[in-house]
């Protein structure tokens, strides 16, 4: 059985270009959101945190997840909900990646994108004395952090890879039909 017999047929063939700027929009201001906000976590006066992390997420965003999963992707040379699809099909050959890895190497990173700045800023803020500034930023991490976890889900709903996808976040309905 192919990858074709399991896909979600009212899943969206190609994204809609508002879809994919708007969610790495999205994205960019979170990463720069919590850059800034771990920025005064710093080691002989460098931003370690801040860096380590922008590094990872690129690392792991540009390179490697594209390899893993969008190289096994339907949207592998297509506009998926993020446009990654087109972006690893001028990176990668296709199948070129392990798409079990890919899956663990993607909930990895996902975990630290969303749990490293929020924990970090926290500290940041307890350090800083409760500074507004740095308040004001662990909030709109939590916003940010919760608005993408719904903004992703929609995406899943409207995925082909819906049912076979590691991260998926609709796999409970049913598979066959």
């Amino acid at each position: 059985m192919g990858i074709n017999d399991k896909l979600y047929e009212e899943g969206f063939e190609r994204f809609p270009l508002q879809w994919v700027v708007g969610q790495n929009l999205l994205l960019i201001i979170y990463f720069f959101i919590g850059f800034m906000g771990m920025y005064p976590l710093k080691v002989y006066g460098f931003p370690i945190v801040s860096v380590l992390f922008i590094v990872y997420m690129a690392v792991m965003l540009v390179s490697l997840l594209r390899k893993h999963l969008c190289t096994n992707c339907y949207y592998y040379g297509k506009m998926c909900h993020v446009g990654w699809g087109k972006l690893s099909s001028g990176l990668f050959k296709p199948h070129s990646g392990s798409y079990s890895l890919g899956g663990k190497l993607g909930n990895i990173t996902w975990v630290v994108a969303t749990i490293v700045p929020i924990v970090a800023v926290s500290v940041v803020v307890i350090r800083r004395w409760f500074s507004t500034f740095h308040v004001i930023l662990l909030l709109f991490l939590v916003v940010l952090s919760c608005t993408n976890f719904f903004i992703q889900r929609k995406s899943c709903e409207n995925c082909k890879m819906r049912f076979i996808c590691p991260g998926s976040m609709v796999k409970g309905d049913k598979l066959w039909k």
